[in-house]
């Protein structure tokens, strides 16, 4: 049970585009990706290339670096989830508990255990971009299959806010991971 994560390109239209309707679809939200409404899918791509190339200046800054990837499975390429790394938290993500990874996998494929496996490769994939030996995913407690791929990944609780949902933040520590 492989999988690997990625970087969006022009050829993934069919794939992004697929992702996007089906979390809308299964949830009314989507999940690991930075989706902004009304651009097709070439504006989109370009819309990701562009935020792939914000300089991070200070945590004060109102926009931030972002990273897109598809989680694919090895053995058949077949389409599992997406994901987003925001190597550098700024003060928006830190309050909305964003975090540094965001991720979503398809209904029909949660249950097999692809989100661990998908963060684990998202763990790797932060520290090579950005050499970092933590980073910060957000949850909310109530969602109990996300709280245990942060906790299977190593995450520890550092904040908890309430309200009608209870939204946490967990660090998790890397270390050193070889290239």
């Amino acid at each position: 049970m492989e999988l690997y994560l990625k970087k969006i390109e022009l050829s993934d239209k069919e794939d992004v585009e697929f992702y996007l309707k089906q979390t809308v679809l299964e949830s009314g939200s989507i999940k690991g990706f930075r989706y902004d409404d009304g651009l097709d899918f070439n504006s989109l791509y370009i819309k990701i290339k562009e935020y792939e190339n914000i300089p991070f200046t200070s945590y004060e800054q109102s926009n931030y670096p972002s990273f897109q990837y598809l989680i694919k499975r090895v053995k058949d390429n077949a389409l599992v989830g997406a994901l987003e790394i925001r190597p550098y938290l700024t003060r928006h993500l830190d309050e909305n508990f964003e975090g540094n990874v965001g991720y979503g996998v398809l209904a029909s494929e949660r249950g097999k255990g692809y989100a661990s496996l998908a963060l684990a490769l998202a763990k790797k994939e932060f520290y090579r971009l950005t050499k970092q030996n933590s980073l910060v995913i957000c949850c909310y407690k109530e969602n109990e299959p996300s709280k245990r791929v942060i906790l299977k990944n190593g995450g520890k609780l550092i904040e908890e806010i309430s309200g009608v949902l209870t939204a946490q933040k967990y660090k998790i520590e890397i270390g050193d991971i070889n290239d």
